[in-house]
């Protein structure tokens, strides 16, 4: 029988287990030859107690296992001001009114389990309560696994966005989901 993914904020006794997962995810990227996580230790152990510290990170466990993470942020996100494209919100950094999503990973051994689904899902459910009006999150173009899952959790793509630093290929495809 299979056991239900719980999904929690991230404590900070979940730090590493939460690293991990995001370990992980950077080696599925590289193993796709994208350079997203490729440049530098971004993301790392001190993102996410970082992110714990913002109460930003939540995880997907089953049974103690800690299966995936995300941040959800609802401050905005400067890169996102400028698009080539159109949002479905008209929202910027000066007034988010949109959450968004990043560092989201799956731990190896839990893909194809439906573990960034549930994430997704719940991020929704959390901004719909914070009351934003939608879910902001961009992707890589080569990551053809991250944008299929995003339109079938029932993103848009909006556009093209460029990444201040970080990667030497800064161009991103931008989603939107209303919630």
């Amino acid at each position: 029988m299979a056991h239900a993914i719980h999904i929690r904020p991230t404590r900070m006794a979940d730090a590493a287990a939460v690293a991990a997962v995001l370990a992980d995810g950077k080696a599925a990227l590289a193993k796709l030859g994208i350079s997203q996580w490729q440049n530098g230790p971004y993301p790392s152990y001190r993102d996410v107690v970082r992110d714990i510290e913002q109460g930003i990170s939540y995880l997907a466990e089953d049974n103690g296992t800690v299966l995936g993470t995300m941040a959800l942020s609802f401050d905005g996100d400067s890169t996102y001001d400028v698009i080539e494209g159109a949002w479905l919100t008209a929202s910027t950094t000066a007034h988010p009114r949109y959450a968004t999503l990043h560092r989201t990973a799956v731990a190896r051994a839990a893909r194809r389990r439906g573990v960034m689904r549930a994430l997704m899902d719940e991020a929704a459910c959390i901004a719909r309560e914070q009351g934003a009006e939608s879910l902001r999150i961009d992707t890589h173009p080569g990551n053809t696994p991250m944008r299929a899952l995003l339109e079938r959790c029932g993103f848009t793509a909006c556009g093209t966005i460029y990444l201040a630093k970080d990667d030497p290929e800064p161009e991103r495809i931008a989603y939107e989901k209303l919630v």
